[in-house]
């Protein structure tokens, strides 16, 4: 479907009057959409699409817009009136406003209860539209998924070495290795990000209908799949956020500018999803999930390395394991910042002379004593 045809298909579907000429089968508009489809072939075909497609999920979901509520209500209302000036007519008089109130509540109902069936649909099937974006040109075994069901946090390393901390009922998708000029990862509900700097490969989150562009930096994204909006808090750095259905996003995915609705420290995004609308907002501080590693500073000061590694563990949601009586008196005094978690632990190891393994829900760090 090119540009222009998938255009008048959208603007069609989402087009009140014309769902209700297919759905209610409304001769009174028969000329109407003959007359605006004459003698343009592209119209046609948008039209003969959209009809079909209307038809075909009539028992299934339907595309239901505030315009379309509007519009059946005040459908409904008319009727109503009609109805009721002819019962006055035949019966006397008759109570129009009680009447009309209850014709409108009976379709408000109705509609809603789609509009339910539909955002449900809707909203668990984007995750799986968005991991199209790891599997092209790519087979599926190359995606991997991450689902934290039990635990308040979890943490994934990512194939740069990025570090991610899933909330509890969040899961995130990406390819076991990233391409060579992008990072791509897909995620419905809570994580906060920790990017490996890399310039020359902008890093993605595709996160229901928005789109967060990073070059390395931290930051927490709240996109579950069932709420109205979707949220981007800054830790660190500046972070990219676009809806995944501008006009631009061609220019805005391209590149290794950062470009759009730009954020720096402090600052959030808030996406309207219903009316795919971004605002940008000053916070104090990044409590987006309200989870640890938010707004801890990994700043340390002649810190003995069981704090240390107590203060990793609950940021990270993650085990680590040393020998505590070798390692007893062992100290780090360092400021280990933003960077992904295995940064950090390189920087720790560095210091103390000692080795580090991570694994997917622990870390074993062996060294020898500091005394």
């Amino acid at each position: 479907m090119n540009a222009k045809l998938d255009a008048l298909f959208q603007e069609l579907i989402k087009n009140p009057v014309f769902i209700a000429w297919v759905l209610e089968e409304s001769p009174d508009l028969d000329e109407y959409w003959k007359n605006w489809s004459a003698n343009d072939a592209l119209k046609k075909e948008a039209l003969e699409q959209a009809r079909f497609s209307l038809l075909s999920i009539q028992n299934d979901t339907l595309p239901i817009t505030d315009e379309h509520i509007a519009y059946k209500v005040s459908q409904a209302l008319e009727i109503a009136k009609r109805r009721e000036n002819a019962n006055k007519t035949l019966e006397g008089d008759f109570n129009w406003f009680q009447y009309s109130r209850a014709i409108a509540a009976s379709v408000l109902l109705l509609i809603a209860a789609g509009l339910f069936v539909y955002l449900k649909y809707h909203n668990e099937n984007i995750f799986i539209e968005n991991q199209q974006q790891l599997s092209l040109n790519k087979s599926a075994e190359t995606v991997i998924e991450v689902i934290n069901e039990n635990n308040l946090v979890r943490y994934v390393q990512l194939p740069d070495g990025s570090s991610v901390v899933l909330r509890k009922n969040s899961r995130i998708s990406y390819n076991k290795e990233f391409d060579k000029d992008k990072r791509v990862v897909v995620l419905s509900g809570e994580a906060f990000f920790e990017v490996t700097k890399d310039p020359e490969r902008p890093f993605f989150v595709y996160a229901n209908e928005l789109v967060t562009k990073v070059l390395g930096t931290s930051f927490s994204i709240k996109a579950d799949k069932d709420d109205q909006n979707v949220l981007v808090a800054v830790k660190t750095g500046k972070v990219s956020v676009f809806s995944s259905t501008d006009k631009h996003l061609k220019e805005y995915q391209d590149g290794n500018k950062l470009s759009a609705l730009l954020l720096t420290c402090n600052q959030q995004a808030t996406f309207e999803r219903a009316k795919s609308r971004l605002i940008r907002s000053s916070v104090t501080g990044s409590l987006l999930l309200k989870i640890p590693i938010e707004n801890q500073k990994f700043t340390y000061n002649a810190t003995p390395v069981s704090e240390v590694f107590t203060s990793l563990e609950k940021a990270y949601g993650i085990d680590i394991e040393y020998n505590e009586q070798t390692m007893a008196h062992c100290s780090i005094t360092a400021t280990l910042g933003d960077e992904p978690l295995e940064n950090k632990l390189k920087w720790i190891c560095a210091i103390l002379e000692a080795n580090y393994q991570v694994s997917e829900n622990k870390i074993s760090i062996t060294g020898n004593s500091c005394q």
